[in-house]
């Protein structure tokens, strides 16, 4: 992606030291000289970083940001803007709605008639709703709203495809709006824009000759639900002889095949970089949130410490893989579309095997589903989490053609009560509950189709290298959906087979009592046709 011009940046860049003087109009020049390099030498860098460059504001913003001097308002108070999930029931749209920025804070948000709410189209949040709040504050933890918002998309941000030949700074001055980001093998394009961002959607949905589709820059999350804030510590030795791997029979596996050769990138919170289990095995990663080039798992916040649990079960499934990885999400767990998408497209240019989602996106995304179909049409292979709220409706990306969905099971492979499942969308199940892995600093354990997903990610980098080395012409999927463990009879609700990381590898048939249905999707629209035309796809 090229940095290219925007409205806003947000960025300051810190003198350098005063050398000691005795002449305090020496001493200002040399602050201000001082500043003056240092800020062209940051500018410099951000010029000569090269195409995987995020625009500032592009990346989430911080989920609490307390507003500095710089940001005064004519009337005295300090402007401040919040992103929480709403902890109390709103019974209207005036007085005070309580938000949880982090585990151990939260903010009152107090709404009056001036407040502008028109962005809930008359209808009340619900308890555990993403709100953004825009105010003052008055007090301590206390924000008096002149905007709030459901936090389901990024304000002033559009998305769009523009038709070929179509120059976007010129559509952009045309509709009063600044190109901030680009996908360039999709002729896709994110605009900022000072007005409503519904409105100037509706502006260039109908302008048939340059554009081909806009909309809103979706929030991505983690999976919410009950598992979401349940982990404890944990240890190593727990970590590496836990029945989760017995589980999935993992250790048959590892015999024949380790993942050696293979790139399994975690789209999400970040790694602990210096994690002693992990740090051989990560590749120069990316951090598309604060745009550098450490993709730690910066803390705390409610999600902290997600992408460092989800690769540590990565490589113990895999672990000769190696894993590159790429922050998405802030501390909170909160991202969005174009940013997912844009490291979508960079994980497959950095020679992804497998990518791993252990997130949500909004189903309705363009962007989200372009980016996934031009990586599952290069071969990669993308893992999702299916949820964790106990629903059969089905979510994104998870339920997205290609992708393999994964619920959760507990030690004795009976579903999670609050993993999502369903007929034609969920494909397969692991462990996911006290799943213990790596945790910034140590080790925990965590709950969730979070933790579900990356067993099978790890799996597919096995079973992809063992179809490379022998040319097969099986897909990974059928691999690993074919070969897994029937678990129906423990099981009323549709999950899918428990994965069975041997029979995936070993070519060993799984013991079905009654035939499995046909896999979703995955001979149909982007996945390879089966050579052998009478091969039963629901074999192992």
């Amino acid at each position: 992606m090229r940095k290219m011009t925007g409205k806003h940046t947000g960025a300051t860049h810190p003198g350098k030291t005063d050398h000691p003087t005795q002449r305090p109009i020496v001493r200002a020049l040399l602050a201000f000289l001082a500043g003056a390099l240092a800020t062209l030498a940051v500018v410099a860098g951000v010029h000569a970083s090269g195409r995987f460059n995020l625009p500032m504001g592009v990346g989430a913003p911080r989920a609490y940001e307390q507003a500095s001097a710089a940001d005064s308002s004519d009337d005295g108070g300090e402007r401040a803007e919040v992103k929480g999930t709403l902890a109390t029931t709103a019974t209207a749209f005036a007085g005070e709605w309580i938000l949880t920025i982090d585990s151990d804070r939260t903010v009152t948000v107090v709404l009056t008639a001036s407040s502008d709410v028109v962005k809930f189209m008359n209808h009340l949040p619900s308890v555990g709703d993403w709100i953004e709040a825009k105010g003052l504050w008055i007090g301590p933890d206390r924000l008096e709203a002149r905007r709030v918002r459901p936090d389901r998309y990024e304000a002033n941000q559009i998305i769009a495809r523009l038709k070929s030949g179509v120059v976007a700074e010129t559509l952009a001055e045309t509709y009063d709006m600044t190109v901030t980001g680009v996908l360039r093998s999709a002729n896709i394009f994110l605009f900022y824009t000072d007005d409503d961002e519904d409105e100037e959607i509706r502006k260039l949905l109908n302008d048939k000759v340059n554009v081909e589709w806009a909309e809103v820059n979706w929030i991505s999350r983690v999976p919410t639900g009950t598992p979401y804030r349940s982990w404890r510590w944990g240890e190593a030795s727990s970590y590496e002889s836990q029945h989760a791997f017995e589980l999935v029979k993992l250790d048959p596996a590892l015999a024949h095949y380790d993942g050696t050769g293979m790139v399994i990138a975690v789209l999400d919170t970040g790694v602990d970089v210096e994690h002693t289990a992990l740090k051989a095995s990560l590749l120069a990663g990316r951090d598309m949130i604060s745009d550098t080039d450490t993709p730690n798992d910066i803390g705390p916040g409610l999600a902290w410490g997600h992408g460092t649990h989800v690769a540590g079960i990565v490589h113990r499934i895999a672990p000769e893989s190696k894993i590159l990885p790429i922050r998405v999400l802030d501390s909170q767990g909160r991202g969005n579309t174009f940013v997912l998408a844009y490291a979508i497209e960079y994980a497959v240019e950095q020679g992804a095997d497998v990518i791993n989602l252990s997130l949500g996106a909004d189903c309705g995304s363009q962007v989200l589903s372009s980016a996934i179909q031009r990586a599952i049409a290069q071969g990669v292979v993308i893992v999702a989490a299916a949820g964790n709220s106990n629903t059969e409706v089905p979510q994104c990306p998870a339920s997205m053609p290609g992708v393999i969905a994964v619920a959760a099971v507990d030690e004795n492979k009976v579903r999670a009560e609050w993993s999502n499942y369903g007929v034609g969308w969920v494909d397969i199940a692991a462990p996911g509950v006290g799943i213990t892995s790596t945790f910034p600093g140590g080790y925990a354990s965590w709950s969730g189709t979070s933790m579900a997903t990356p067993f099978v990610s790890g799996a597919a980098a096995l079973a992809k290298q063992k179809k490379e080395a022998s040319n097969g012409n099986v897909s990974v999927h059928h691999m690993l959906i074919a070969c897994g463990e029937d678990i129906r009879a423990v099981n009323d609700k549709a999950i899918g087979p428990l994965l069975d990381v041997a029979s995936a590898v070993g070519g060993q048939s799984a013991e079905l009592e009654a035939p499995l249905p046909p896999l979703r999707g995955a001979y149909n629209l982007f996945l390879p046709t089966l050579a052998n035309p009478g091969l039963d796809p629901r074999r192992c």
